[in-house]
């Protein structure tokens, strides 16, 4: 089955905030990102969900890569702080 592990509470910067995971049943789903920052996945305080994902509703973005790398305008001051 494919899950939607995310978190439930409010998440600091460098943490986990949600991934898509194939896993036999949500206790494992959740268990698969127990490794990332800011994560507790069992017992009080938990802090991740697992839903399913309805794979046979319409289609569905599951992951977006963007590359993060700065371009040369990003490292050009720009010209209003220029004197």
């Amino acid at each position: 089955m494919i899950y939607e592990v995310s978190r439930t509470d409010d998440v600091q910067p460098g943490e986990f905030v949600s991934a898509v995971v194939i896993a036999p049943g949500k206790d494992l789903a959740r268990r698969s990102v127990a490794h990332l920052p800011g994560v507790k996945v069992t017992g009080k305080g938990r802090n991740v969900k697992a839903e399913p994902l309805d794979t046979t509703g319409p289609a569905r973005l599951i992951s977006v890569y963007e590359d993060e790398t700065p371009t040369l305008d990003d490292a050009m001051p720009s010209a209003e702080y220029q004197s």
